[in-house]
């Protein structure tokens, strides 16, 4: 990913740019209204609040906030406020509003998705959820699970994020490899790189990219997390050892020591750098380097995710979901803009420079905005029918939000660089998972 930005407040009184807007209501005459593009009267003068992440392509903010909020709420008469803070904020945020039964009207989940959590105290929009479905060609088959409970939706997938390969063409060429397609030819290009001064690196350390890089290795390798109805663990299996055995390789032949001390950035300053000789990670770090470091830039490519052993190809993803509180005193505009905000995501795709993936297939057809149009770029429009998020086979249950939120499975990884034997590593880990799985049982 990026650096995180800082945390600020628009209150949107800027120039107009965008000329489309829409607006929906709960109920029978959404679509009417939608296809009116017509404002119902009883949001009219009203107040929204919404607090999300900083998002990591910084124009995008400047975008949402000052142009993209700004016109919805004049055309529709509504004053907005949007807050923004580190996404690693974002769950102790929402703790607090929990607790202090107000807050915010809309608050954003980026990686950490708690809707089974909270969805209790959550506005059920299942209604614009399916009516946003039907509408835009259907939801990817990962959409529903992440907001989806007890038959009911409690919030609105918008976008996701994909870890793709960054690759150096220049340095592998040098030495006659191939690109990394696989783990293994990714691994065999650190091992030959390294001594030549250009080693690979993937967190080993609690950090989201740990949390998303080590389950792609993992599913890739054919492990599993939980099975496909979430209730039983499947970390320990021969998968998961072999995934483990190989990160040590990799780490022992491929990275130094600093991996252990990165942070969801470091990645993509190490690309930027000139360093690096591939990294798996956002497309932040390939927009980082094409703004800091042109020749590097230059020879960076970008390849599918690695297939592991037997060919499979996994690509854990970074979701991102919005919600209503059920205490939200304005939940009606709430539902309004998510709407509008749906129907807006390829003007999305294009203000994050290709950052944000559709979940909506109607907004996944070829050629896709921006990474359409650039030659490197357009193997990320294969990326959708390979897409997880955590849990994987299983959906992305309340169990799997804390084993992510303590880091769980990084840890795991990263005791393996560390050392640690195998068998100690899958007793721990195992140990982790069912303290966690059990607690929520009973509760």
């Amino acid at each position: 990913m990026s650096d995180p930005q800082p945390v600020k407040t628009s209150t949107l009184n800027r120039r107009k740019f965008l000329t489309v807007a829409g607006a929906g209501v709960a109920g029978g005459s959404l679509l009417t209204m939608l296809e009116a593009r017509q404002a119902p009267a009883q949001i009219k003068g009203t107040t929204l609040r919404i607090l999300q992440w900083s998002h990591f392509i910084p124009a995008y903010d400047a975008w949402f906030d000052n142009v993209f909020v700004k016109e919805w709420g004049e055309k529709n008469g509504v004053k907005v406020r949007v807050d923004h803070i580190p996404h690693l904020e974002l769950p102790a945020r929402m703790a607090a509003e929990f607790a202090a039964g107000a807050g915010h009207d809309i608050i954003h989940n980026g990686s950490s998705i708690l809707t089974r959590l909270y969805y209790k105290s959550l506005v059920d929009i299942s209604d614009i959820y399916e009516q946003a479905g039907k509408k835009h060609g259907g939801w990817i088959p990962a959409a529903r699970p992440l907001v989806s409970v007890e038959g009911r939706e409690y919030g609105m997938p918008m976008f996701y994020i994909l870890l793709p390969m960054l690759w150096r063409k220049d340095l592998f060429d040098q030495a006659g490899l191939k690109p990394p397609d696989t783990w293994e030819l990714a691994r065999v290009a650190a091992r030959t790189l390294k001594p030549k001064g250009h080693p690979t690196g993937i967190q080993f350390s609690q950090c989201a990219d740990a949390n998303l890089n080590w389950r792609s290795l993992l599913f890739s390798f054919g492990g599993a997390e939980a099975d496909p109805s979430g209730e039983h663990i499947l970390i320990d299996s021969k998968e998961t050892r072999e995934a483990l055995r190989f990160a040590k390789a990799l780490f022992d032949e491929g990275m130094t020591a600093e991996v252990f001390s990165w942070d969801d950035a470091s990645d993509n300053r190490f690309l930027a750098s000139g360093v690096g000789c591939w990294i798996h990670d956002a497309i932040s770090a390939y927009r980082t380097t094409e703004d800091t470091n042109p020749p590097v830039f230059a020879n960076t490519q970008i390849a599918l995710e690695p297939a592991g052993p037997n060919g499979k190809r996994v690509s854990v993803s970074a979701a991102n979901v919005y919600m209503i509180w059920k205490f939200s005193k304005n939940q009606q505009a709430a539902k309004e803009f998510l709407t509008y905000f749906t129907d807006s995501d390829k003007e999305g795709m294009i203000q994050s420079r290709g950052y944000n993936m559709p979940y909506l297939t109607g907004f996944a057809k070829k050629p896709m905005p921006i990474i359409g149009a650039d030659p490197k770029m357009q193997i990320l429009q294969d990326f959708p029918n390979i897409v997880a998020f955590y849990g994987y086979p299983g959906p992305f249950t309340t169990p799997i939000q804390e084993v992510v939120n303590l880091f769980v499975l990084p840890d795991m990884f990263t005791r393996i660089a560390r050392g640690q034997n195998v068998e100690d590593v899958v007793k721990w880990g195992m140990g982790e998972y069912r303290r966690i799985f059990a607690k929520h049982k009973t509760a």
